[in-house]
C-alpha cells in the first residue's frame, strides 16, 4: 500500500506508562466512544528501533538452502504439492460466510448484516481488493510464512475506513519497551510505525523463541520442500540437456582438453532441449555412445516425487487425495459428506478459531470485563453439505420430521437453498402437546364404573 507518511525511527511517547494492555484497552475505548485515535507518531519522544537481529533476514524473504536448492515461501509455490495445499486451503476459507452478528438480551445471537464492518468484511476492505480476495490472501500468507497482516485505517472520528493488507515481507513486529509496534513498508519505500491494536495479525500455529512470529511451515520444513523442488528440477533438467545424465561416450583413443571441450560444445548444440533430443550424433575417432542401465524406476525417482507430495501434504494438514493422489486409500469414511466434514474438523477450523479471534478482538474489544455487542465467525456449514439424500434427510429433521421438534424455520431453509421466504415460514415447528392423563388411567377410553353409574341414578 502507497501512504505519504515516512518515518525511519520508532517513536513511542514520552508520557507513556502502564501496560500493553492499557494501550490496547485505550484504543478499544477510543473506537467505541468514537474519539479521535491519536497518531502513534504524535508528540513523542524519538527512540532508535532495536536492530542487529541475525534473524531479520527471514522477516524480509529470505531464503535457505535445503538439498541443495533455495527454498523459500516464493519457491516452494512451484511445487505442485504446496501449489495446492495452499491454494485448497486457502480457497476453502475464502468461500466460506464471514457473517457479523449481535448479541440478544435472552443470549441468542441474531444476524447483523447492516453492520458497517459487513461491508468492509465481504465487499470492499479497501480499493484493491473484495474481502474474499483478502481472506484468501491472508490465509496463503500465514500458510506459507506462518504470518499475515492487515493494517486498519481510521478516520479523524475514529470510525474504520479500511483494512488494508501488506505482505507479510513488508511488515516488521518488533518491542519498543512494554510495547508491541508493527513497521510497514510501502511500495515507495517508506515507512510507517503502527501499534499493536492498529495491527491485525493472523499468526499460524506456535510462535518462535524471542520473537513475535509464528513458526513459518516452509522454514521449519525446507528439507521436505527442498527434496520436493530438487526432484522436479532434476527431472527438468534432463529434458533441457536432451541426453540423461547416465549417457556417456567411449573414444579408444586418448582425447586432448580441447578435443573433449569441442565434443562437449558439439553434444551440447545439438541435444540440448527437448525439440532436439532426437537429433543423431555422428561420432568420429571410433567413439561410442553407451547407456547405463538404470532407468528412473531403477533410480526411485517415481517414488521419491510420490513421497514428496505425501509429505508436503502432511506438513499443511492436507489429506493426499484432495491434492491428487489418490494411489492410497483414505480412512476418513465415504461419501462426499464425510470427507468435508474431516477436512473442516481437522484442517481448516484451528484456522477459522485463529483468524476469528484476532477479527474479534482487534475490531470488537472487550472494554474491562464487558464484551462487545457483536462479534464475527465464519459459517463453515457450507463446506459440509452432504448430497442431495443427505441434505434433505438433515432438513427433514430440522423442521420437525417424524412429529419432534424442530429447531430451523422453512424459511431458513429457503434461505440455504437460496430460495425466496413464503409467508407464515418463519416459526420452528413444535409437536401438540397432549393432556396429561389422570391417574390410573393409561389414555385409553373412558371406563365404566359401577359406583358411579347407581350415584347418577340414585340423583
Amino acid at each position: 500500500m502507497m501512504s505519504s507518511s515516512s518515518t525511519s525511527r520508532l517513536t513511542i511517547p514520552t508520557d507513556y506508562s502502564g501496560s500493553l494492555s492499557a494501550g490496547a484497552r485505550a484504543a478499544a475505548e477510543r473506537r467505541v466512544t468514537g474519539q479521535a485515535a491519536a497518531s502513534p507518531r504524535a508528540a513523542v519522544d524519538s527512540v532508535p528501533v532495536i536492530a542487529g537481529d541475525a534473524s531479520v533476514f527471514e522477516w524480509f524473504g529470505g531464503s535457505q538452502m535445503a538439498a541443495g536448492v533455495s527454498v523459500s515461501p516464493d519457491t516452494a509455490m512451484r511445487t505442485a504439492a504446496v501449489w495446492r495445499c495452499v491454494t485448497l486451503i486457502s480457497g476453502a476459507i475464502m468461500s466460506l460466510p464471514l457473517n457479523i452478528y449481535r448479541r440478544t438480551a435472552d443470549g441468542g445471537r441474531e444476524r447483523a448484516d447492516d453492520h458497517p464492518y459487513a461491508r468492509l468484511l465481504r465487499d470492499e476492505p479497501n480499493d484493491e481488493m473484495s474481502g474474499a480476495q483478502l481472506i484468501e490472501l491472508v490465509t496463503m500468507g500465514a500458510l506459507l510464512s506462518g504470518n499475515s497482516y492487515g493494517l486498519i485505517r481510521q478516520a479523524r472520528n475514529g470510525t474504520i475506513t479500511a483494512i488494508d493488507y501488506y505482505h507479510p515481507d513488508d511488515v516488521r513486529p518488533f518491542r519498543s519497551g512494554i510495547s508491541i509496534y508493527y513497521r510497514f513498508t510501502n511500495e515507495d519505500g517508506t515507512t510507517e510505525d503502527h501499534e499493536a491494536s492498529y495491527v491485525l495479525h493472523f499468526a499460524g500455529p506456535g510462535r518462535q523463541r524471542r520473537r513475535l512470529t509464528a513458526m513459518s511451515p516452509i522454514s521449519y520444513h525446507a528439507m521436505s520442500i527442498g527434496v520436493g523442488i530438487a526432484t522436479r528440477d532434476y527431472t527438468a533438467g534432463q529434458f533441457e540437456r536432451g541426453l540423461l545424465t547416465n549417457d556417456y561416450f567411449h573414444f579408444p583413443n586418448k582425447l586432448t582438453a580441447e578435443q573433449r571441450e569441442q565434443f562437449r560444445e558439439y553434444v551440447r548444440q545439438r541435444n540440448q532441449g527437448i525439440t532436439n533430443a532426437h537429433n543423431p550424433l555422428i561420432l568420429a575417432e571410433g567413439g561410442e555412445w553407451k547407456r547405463l542401465t538404470i532407468s528412473a524406476k531403477d533410480a526411485q525417482l517415481l517414488e521419491l516425487l510420490k513421497y514428496s507430495s505425501i509429505d508436503i501434504a502432511r506438513i499443511f494438514g492436507c489429506p493426499p487425495h484432495m491434492i491428487g493422489e489418490v494411489d492410497g486409500t483414505t480412512s476418513w469414511g465415504t461419501g462426499i459428506e464425510q470427507l468435508g466434514i474431516g477436512f473442516v474438523t481437522y484442517t481448516l477450523r484451528p484456522h477459522l478459531v485463529r483468524f476469528q479471534r484476532e477479527l474479534n478482538r482487534k475490531l470488537f474489544p472487550s472494554i474491562g470485563n464487558r464484551r462487545s455487542e457483536y462479534f464475527i465467525e465464519f459459517d463453515p456449514d457450507g463446506l459440509m453439505q452432504g448430497d442431495i439424500k443427505s441434505q434433505g434427510e438433515y432438513f427433514r429433521i430440522a423442521l420437525g420430521g417424524n412429529q419432534l421438534p424442530g429447531f430451523m424455520t422453512i424459511n431458513e431453509v429457503r434461505r440455504l437453498k437460496n430460495l425466496p421466504p413464503i409467508p407464515g415460514g418463519d416459526e420452528v415447528y413444535r409437536p401438540t402437546e397432549q393432556p396429561a392423563a389422570g391417574p390410573g388411567h393409561n389414555g385409553g377410553p373412558p371406563l365404566d364404573d359401577e359406583d358411579d353409574d347407581d350415584q347418577s341414578q340414585a340423583a
